[in-house]
Formats: structure tokens, sequence, C-alpha cells
């Protein structure tokens, strides 16, 4: 990694407009990402984690500017991003990609692996693409042989491989990446993990790692933020968080992961009770409050400020002491 942030929102909001019926006036709010803000160091794999709903997938999206943001800025490379016009945009939008969870509806099931991964090199202009296509393959682990195949024709490992090439077609510096080892066998996540990693090694890559698996995230990130109805609850390194968890939601996130030997495993002393609540109508005060076991008044009435409990290591609660 090198010192300097490529990514950082500051107060990051999407919110989606909702009706209750057709012939409603009135119009309400889904808060899908309210008030998040981070930055992610060149080189430097930053991990987003929570339940389904949490908000996770639409951060990502809304920084790539598949959303557009309801207030808050996005800085690429230390420029404001967030408003820029859509033709000034798409040069910087060249070095942002996304890899999708699910490869195969990523990948046009007409188009031959060839022609899917040489077309952002037709836009750039690139001379001699079947050349640039085979090395593009390669670098994935495939070769000239899955060049003339359609999607439907290779394993999901390898469409997944595909897609990674062709996101890096156009030579980006960050890639946002949505649970891409999801919908894979466990022996192919372990690959694809594998291929991820050597890449940010050998080309220095910035990653956005969204995934709901505690044990992949470990594997693959620097720092970690655990997400819950649109906010960042906790936010820290994988040291930090895994090994001293000060938010009681992080707590039970990681007391819910399986364990291999079952001898070694520990009681479980938290529970998740109930489902995350709608962002159509959130709780007040702390979005966790409804769930928490150590909940009080305060909790209800007042949305905690963040509590630095080391360097870098930032708790949204009232009461992190509780957690020591």
């Amino acid at each position: 990694m090198t010192d300097g942030p490529l990514i950082r929102v500051e107060n990051l909001k999407k919110y989606f407009p909702f009706k209750e019926s057709l012939f409603s006036r009135k119009v309400k709010y889904l808060k899908a990402v309210d008030g998040v803000s981070f930055s992610i160091k060149k080189g430097e794999t930053l991990a987003l984690v929570g339940e389904t709903g949490s908000g996770k997938t639409t951060t990502g999206r809304t920084i790539m500017r598949l959303y557009e943001p309801t207030g808050g800025k996005i800085y690429f490379e230390g420029k404001k991003i967030t408003k820029l016009p859509k033709k000034k945009f798409q040069k910087i939008r060249m070095q942002m990609q996304m890899i999708y969870q699910d490869p195969y509806s990523s990948l046009n099931p007409r188009m031959s692996i060839l022609n899917i991964i040489a077309e952002p090199l037709r836009q750039l202009k690139v001379e001699n693409i079947e050349d640039r296509v085979l090395e593009l393959l390669e670098s994935v682990g495939l070769s000239k042989e899955h060049m003339y195949k359609y999607p439907d024709e290779i394993s999901g490992g390898q469409q997944q491989r595909v897609a990674i090439a062709r996101a890096l077609a156009v030579n980006p510096k960050f890639l946002v990446l949505d649970e891409p080892t999801s919908a894979l066998d466990v022996s192919v996540q372990a690959q694809i993990l594998n291929l991820l990693e050597n890449l940010q090694k050998d080309k220095n890559f910035t990653y956005l790692f969204i995934s709901h698996d505690l044990s992949v995230v470990r594997y693959i990130s620097h720092r970690v933020a655990i997400m819950y109805l649109g906010k960042v609850m906790e936010i820290g390194t994988v040291e930090q968080i895994f090994e001293n968890p000060q938010h009681p939601y992080t707590r039970i996130l990681l007391e819910s992961v399986p364990i291999p030997d079952p001898k070694d495993r520990r009681r479980k002393k938290l529970v998740l009770p109930g489902e995350i609540p709608s962002p159509l109508n959130p709780p007040s005060g702390c979005p966790f409050h409804t769930r928490c076991p150590f909940a009080k008044d305060i909790c209800s009435e007042k949305e905690p400020d963040y509590v630095e409990v080391e360097n870098g290591h930032l708790v949204k609660c009232h009461f992190v002491e509780v957690m020591k």
C-alpha cells in the first residue's frame, strides 16, 4: 500500500423516493445510505460488511455514480466527482470498475468471451485487440481456448474470471467488488480470492469489497466497515475489528461465524433478535437500539457520535465501555 486516499466519501447519502400507493401524493424516502464516511488508500482493501438491507451495495453503486448521490461528497484522487458532468466523469469512470455478485448476469450471453473483453478495448481504440484479450485472459488464469467460447459454455468461476478480465481491460485503479465470490463453490471462491489478492499486489489496485461473509473479509481485507441501516457502526483494521470488536452489532456478527472445530466452539453470549428494520421507517436515535442487548433510554432518543477507541478504530455507540 502507498499513502494517500484514492477514494474518500464524506457524509454520503442515497435516498430513494417511495409512494405507498399509485394515487398517493405523500412521498416517503427509503434511506438506503444515510451519512456514510470513509476513505480507502491506494493499494488497500476496505470491506463493507452487514446484513442484507444494510446499504452495502447501494454505497458501492453510489460511489460509482450508478446511483446519483442524494447528498454528501465523493472524491477520487483528491478530485470531487460527486456532481461532475457526465462527459467529464466518463474519463474518471474508466478508472473505476465494478465486479458483480452473479458473473453470468453481467456477461452478454450472445457474445463470445473475445468480444465481451474486446468491447471496452474497441472504445479505447486499442490495436492488436486479440493479443490484448489473450493477455488479459492469461492474467486471470484463463487461456486461448476460452477466447471463442460463450458464457454458458464455461463454469461460474471462469465466468467471474472473464468479468474481472473485462474490468481490467481499461486499466482501472479502483474496483468495487460486490459479493464477487458468494455465487461460487467454496473451492472456486478461494481461487478467485487468491486471484484478486495477486492482482492487487501486481497492479496496486484499490478495492471496496462488499460482503456478508466475515471469513472471506478477514482473508482479503486490510480494513473493515460494519454497516447497519445505511450507517457505518464501526470501522477499523482487520485486527481491530476481529480481535477487539466494540460495537454490539459487530460482536454479534462475529459470534455468528461458524467455528470449524466444535471442540473450540464458545458459548454465544449475544443473539441478534428479529430482523433489520425497514429503511423506510428507521428507528429514532441509534438505528441498532431495537435489537441491541445493551440499549438504554438514550439509545432511542439520540444518535451516538463516533468514539475513537484507538487510532483509526471508530465506533458509533453510546456505551463503548460496556463492550470492553
